[in-house]
């Protein structure tokens, strides 16, 4: 393979062994090729950066109404020449002395090659990602989505970035990481200055420091916060900069960057819809085709199952009185369930995805039903009409769901004048036979910790 192309894809992570084995070879015998080596990772670990921030003075210096030199002067150029110059050299000066003092080359001859960090440590960490979570372990580049805890991440510069759920973490290279959305502190030694993090809508040149980043998500704004050292913040869309240091403060957003001496205000809260709620005032249940409720019911939970039309197939129901709603203020309807851990079987023996229908009672003589209810008299899905459906993952027990939709709202205006009876079925079964298969259990008003359905109305 060409050794220039060789080199190339050892410095962007995606050098085979056999690759690194063979630029290894290369290098340890031509001392050509050790120079160009030399001068094109001094490039990629730092001085993209040093270029891209001198080309925004470049284009900033017209607009600050600067008079020491013209933009397109001679001087001007040349200085500029001369100083990335001497930084080119410098860095490669620098990293030609640890090569040629090294008794080995720094090409790795396994599969680290393409780790870029390392997950240092975690806390109650709960993650969604297809990167390794286990401490200690190498990570190559992608995404790191964590869902609850704080967890440590050590880039191999030697960067280490704390996010606090919920975030996503993007993984770029061992200079670079992109925040996503969520809280991070970012330390950073003093071989790892001219580390990147980048947020949605700028990116932050660290300098040799400890800062804070907050970031809300797309479109929103971002903040930074110097603990100590020095930064220096990227707006991208207009190429504005701004240096921090120590206790000092910015923000930006997709047109604005703004600073501050001192802490940033905390910001407020957004305002949502006005939302009004109603509960069950305790009127749920749930039935079991065998009828042995005593055994296999609890009042906390309403329980949902179904097997091969087994004996243990079980489902729920719950009734709510809207009878005081405004029904022509209501912009939407939606039904909450609060997902909780019954205990009961084996979510191995489920598909990985399972489907829940909620169904509308209408069959009248079914309405009088009692929280002792026997499966035969209890309401079933062919007493009503379907209002929608929602998925659970098998390796999710708990969360919020639900159903919100213009056939909900429609059928609860149209008997509004009655309490109103939902049922909850499972429409997926085990995946094969009667046996263990997982208990879905949604919290009941008498649920410890967790609300019971709710009718959610957004005015």
């Amino acid at each position: 393979m060409d050794p220039k192309l060789l080199i190339h894809r050892y410095l962007i992570g995606e050098v085979s062994e056999a690759e690194a084995n063979e630029l290894n070879d290369r290098l340890v015998h031509d001392a050509e090729l050790r120079r160009e080596f030399v001068i094109a990772a001094a490039m990629d670990t730092g001085l993209r950066d040093v270029a891209f921030e001198q080309a925004v003075d470049d284009a900033i210096k017209p607009a600050t109404g600067s008079s020491i030199e013209p933009a397109g002067s001679a001087a001007t150029q040349t200085s500029r020449t001369n100083a990335f110059a001497m930084i080119l050299f410098a860095i490669a000066a620098s990293i030609l002395a640890v090569v040629l003092y090294s008794p080995a080359w720094l090409v790795p001859t396994t599969d680290d090659a393409a780790a870029v960090a390392t997950l240092l440590s975690t806390e109650n960490a709960a993650w969604e990602s297809s990167l390794p979570t286990t401490p200690g372990s190498d990570l190559t580049p992608g995404v790191m989505k964590l869902v609850a805890g704080i967890a440590t991440v050590r880039f191999r510069s030697g960067a280490e970035v704390m996010i606090e759920a919920p975030a996503n973490l993007v993984l770029i290279s061992p200079m670079r990481g992109k925040l996503l959305d969520g809280a991070a502190v970012v330390s950073v030694p003093k071989p790892a200055i001219g580390f990147v993090l980048e947020t949605p809508d700028g990116y932050v040149v660290d300098h040799g420091t400890e800062f804070a980043v907050k970031v809300s998500g797309e479109g929103k704004p971002s903040d930074f916060e110097v603990i100590k050292g020095e930064i220096s913040v990227h707006l991208v869309s207009t190429g504005e900069n701004a240096r921090l240091t120590d206790r000092q403060s910015a923000s930006i957003s997709q047109q604005r960057l703004t600073t501050f001496d001192g802490q940033l205000a905390e910001r407020s809260l957004e305002q949502s819809p006005q939302v009004l709620r109603v509960g069950t005032e305790g009127r749920t249940t749930s039935v079991i085709r065998n009828n042995k409720r005593k055994k296999r019911h609890h009042p906390e939970l309403l329980m949902v199952k179904r097997g091969a039309a087994g004996p243990w197939d079980q489902r729920a129901m719950c009734s709510f009185d809207v009878s005081d709603i405004e029904f022509d203020a209501v912009k939407s309807a939606r039904l909450r369930l609060n997902l909780v851990p019954s205990g009961i079987g084996f979510a191995s023996r489920l598909p990985k995805i399972n489907r829940f229908a909620v169904y509308g009672l209408t069959n009248d003589a079914k309405s009088d039903w009692v929280i002792e209810s026997r499966w035969e008299d209890a309401p079933g899905p062919e007493d009503g009409v379907l209002l929608g459906t929602f998925e659970i993952p098998r390796s999710v027990q708990r969360g919020s769901f639900g159903i919100e939709n213009e056939t909900l709202l429609e059928f609860l205006k149209s008997r509004s004048d009655q309490p109103v009876t939902l049922i909850i079925d499972r429409e997926t079964g085990q995946i094969d036979g009667e046996g263990p298969g997982l208990v879905h259990a949604f919290a009941s008003d008498s649920h410890p910790e967790a609300s019971g359905p709710i009718l959610e109305f957004s005015l």
